[in-house]
């Protein structure tokens, strides 16, 4: 028996090559076929990780047939529609084009370059969230899958992303821009690295239409706005920057430019700092303000400047005295200030007319000016008040009085030269209060209340004069002050009393009396008229007082003519010119006179009245004339318009002015002129009445030229009601006992 390894020895060769083939084979396809199933197992592994890297992609990706019904999508464009799994969405969506596209149309146009192109990049609709309907922005891109083998196409694919915040953000960016265009102002960028270099990083269009700077200029020119701003302003808007990049705070500055085409512009540059690695970026904005600079330049010159003279007006000068004073106080020096009233400027203004009057001022400014120093003040704090600040006027008082004293004369000189206003020569003059301040004074007005009555005190002196302030006249402010304080109190309080004077009649009846109002104070004692009248007006409350006088008088008038013994007598009463033109005076005394004998009444008015508006003056007179109130002209004779007063105005009666009754009996001048009053008073139809008879030989005077009214301290003083009526009846009783006895003798 042959062994196993004989056989293969008595094999031909041939056979073993055989073998050795098959085994090679063999082997061959063993090897095959593992790598097949390595190359089929990779496969599969690869197509799971596609399927999964797809799976969990953030942007969708779908496969849909070519009619485009959805075949399969990921998980982001499931959630993209707002859906939970892919059946839930694939059974959902039954028409693509009008279920998901907001406008349809864009579904077709899709369509349209997908099968013309073969593929679609970026297509950009506006579509609804499939099952909430929400609204959002897609960008889609997709190609058609074809038979590699025939080239038909099969389906397509594509993927779709959403982009709503983007396209909202390039909405707002497009809005922005559109905003920013149309700003009148224009914002800026520029960046200030640790190295302190600065760039320029954006302007907007309106920066260039601001500056006229051109768009196409390169913005590495950093200079291009700074060589625009005007010399007077560099240097405030270097330093304000430099503070800013040394404090790290918001810039704001306001400053002039010159642009481009030559216009002079103010401009607000406003800047908020940001902090970056690098250095330090400035986001800023760049405003016209000229216009309001023009109307604050107006508003200034309305707030702090005469709009007549453009001298600084009252409000002006207190601030510069405030800065003025301390700068007094702390060099040492002392200072003066002139109040400058102009004397007998309201005749002029109404009698010539405000526009004369108007020009005449301005003419005051340019003269006040000349007389002082480039940086002295000449300002307008009043219609016809002027006031001269002069800052340094010297170390010491005697060196300040003498600049103060030298200019003050500078002044009455300029101001008393004939002025030409118009076609008329105006010869003026002023009076001049003077006061030296050395800054330690507490209040800036003191200044001014101490020169007004430093000018008064001129004024009283005769005018065109000058004085200077005496500490006493404060004392005696201080107590016109406390006085008017009283004034008022005693308005409330009702502290007033009429007393009454006699008028006699040729005969030596009573026949009349003045109504004289006296102030019972309860501290000090009666207060005569001449000491409260002129506070009430200067004070404004004359026509408060005026009323109270009124129906006082009024009310006694009644109970005398409900008196048999009284009813015949006359009540005259002062009115001032002021109350009698005010709109509430006519209704208030038609009121009073409601329930008394009208003709019994006089109101006397003095020759101011002509001051008034004489039209309207008139017609107010007449309205009550035809009530039955007569009117007496007071002081008559010692004013330039009396003449006139008679001729416009519908007087009845006039006081002949108790200053030329004085000295009738020893001057002649005086005797004449009474004379003619007289006279004059006969020819108009007029009552003569004679004011401040003291003595019988003045009365005889009288007499013997015609006069038929006396009043004076020869027949009485002013004396109260009560003690009024008893010498009435007396004195009136005795005439009817004589005329009852001659009655007898004649029966």
């Amino acid at each position: 028996m042959q062994t196993s390894s004989n056989i293969l020895i008595d094999m031909a060769p041939g056979t073993l090559a055989l073998i050795a083939v098959v085994c090679v084979l063999l082997v061959m396809l063993c090897a095959s076929v593992m790598r097949y199933r390595r190359l089929r197992l990779s496969s599969d592994e690869d197509r799971d990780n596609n399927r999964e890297l797809i799976e969990n992609l953030s942007e969708g990706i779908y496969r849909s047939t070519l009619d485009g019904r959805q075949l399969r999508a990921n998980r982001a464009l499931v959630q993209l529609n707002g859906y939970s799994s892919l059946s839930e969405m694939l059974s959902g969506v039954t028409d693509i084009a009008m279920e998901w596209y907001v406008d349809p149309a864009r579904r077709e146009e899709f369509r349209r370059l997908l099968h013309r192109d073969g593929s679609v990049v970026d297509f950009i609709s506006e579509i609804y969230r499939h099952k909430t309907r929400e609204r959002i922005w897609i960008t889609e891109s997709a190609r058609i899958v074809r038979d590699k083998r025939t080239g038909k196409p099969m389906f397509y694919e594509g993927s779709v992303r959403e982009i709503t915040e983007t396209v909202k953000r390039l909405k707002l960016e497009e809005h922005y821009k559109k905003l920013i265009n149309q700003i009148p102002g224009g914002l800026f960028q520029y960046k200030r690295d640790t190295s302190g270099k600065f760039t320029i990083t954006y302007l907007s269009r309106g920066f260039h239409r601001l500056t006229g700077i051109p768009e196409d200029q390169p913005l590495s020119d950093v200079k291009m706005f700074t060589r625009l701003i005007a010399e007077e302003d560099r240097e405030s808007y270097d330093n304000s920057l430099r503070e800013c990049f040394r404090t790290h705070t918001g810039w704001d500055h306001e400053f002039r430019i010159r642009t481009v085409d030559g216009v002079e512009k103010w401009v607000r540059a406003t800047a908020e700092p940001e902090r970056v690695a690098d250095g330090v970026i400035w986001h800023g904005y760049t405003s016209d303000i000229s216009i309001r600079k023009r109307q604050e330049i107006e508003i200034r010159q309305l707030a702090y400047f005469d709009p007549l003279t453009r001298l600084p007006n009252r409000r002006m000068l207190l601030d510069r005295l405030a800065l003025t004073l301390p700068k007094c106080r702390a060099h040492g020096r002392r200072g003066a200030l002139l109040f400058i009233d102009l004397d007998n400027f309201k005749t002029l203004n109404d009698t010539q007319g405000h526009d004369v009057g108007d020009a005449y001022l301005v003419q005051v400014a340019k003269r006040l000016k000349s007389c002082v120093r480039a940086d002295d003040l000449v300002a307008r704090i009043g219609g016809d008040e002027f006031v001269v600040v002069i800052e340094d006027a010297g170390v010491d008082e005697a060196t300040a009085s003498a600049r103060a004293i030298t200019i003050a004369g500078q002044v009455l000189t300029e101001l008393g030269s004939v002025f030409e206003v118009g076609a008329i020569q105006h010869q003026a003059s002023a009076s001049v209060g003077v006061v030296l301040y050395d800054g330690t004074e507490a209040r800036v007005d003191e200044i001014l209340k101490r020169a007004d009555i430093a000018m008064y005190k001129a004024k009283g002196a005769g005018r065109n004069a000058m004085a200077i302030f005496d500490p006493a006249a404060m004392l005696r402010e201080s107590e016109r002050y406390a006085m008017l304080t009283d004034l008022r109190a005693a308005l409330v309080q009702d502290q007033f009393q009429l007393h009454f004077q006699p008028q006699m009649d040729r005969a030596g009846r009573v026949c009349g009396a003045e109504a004289l109002v006296r102030w019972y104070h309860p501290e000090k004692g009666i207060i005569a008229p001449d000491q409260f009248i002129p506070l009430a007006e200067q004070s404004g409350l004359i026509n408060e007082l005026g009323k109270l006088v009124l129906a006082k008088g009024i009310a006694a008038l009644c109970e005398w003519q409900a008196d048999a013994a009284m009813s015949d007598i006359r009540l005259s009463i002062n009115v001032s010119v002021k109350s009698f033109g005010s709109a509430d005076f006519l209704p208030h005394i038609e009121g009073l006179i409601g329930g008394i004998d009208p003709t019994k009444l006089t109101l006397e008015f003095t020759e101011h009245v002509m001051a008034d508006n004489h039209a309207d003056t008139a017609c107010r007179m007449h309205r009550l004339k035809r009530l039955g109130v007569s009117f007496s002209l007071d002081d008559f004779g010692t004013g330039y318009s009396s003449l006139a007063c008679l001729r416009q105005l519908p007087f009845d009666e006039v006081k002949i002015d108790g200053s030329f009754v004085a000295d009738i009996e020893t001057k002649e001048s005086d005797r004449a002129l009474v004379r003619t009053i007289l006279a004059m008073a006969e020819t108009l139809g007029l009552v003569a009445v004679a004011e401040h008879v003291e003595n019988e030989r003045q009365e005889a005077f009288l007499k013997s030229f015609g006069c038929d009214l006396y009043q004076g301290y020869l027949y009485s003083p002013a004396v109260p009601a009560p003690a009024f009526l008893e010498l009435a009846r007396k004195t009136n009783g005795a005439f009817r006992t004589i005329d009852a006895g001659e009655q007898r003798q004649s029966a």
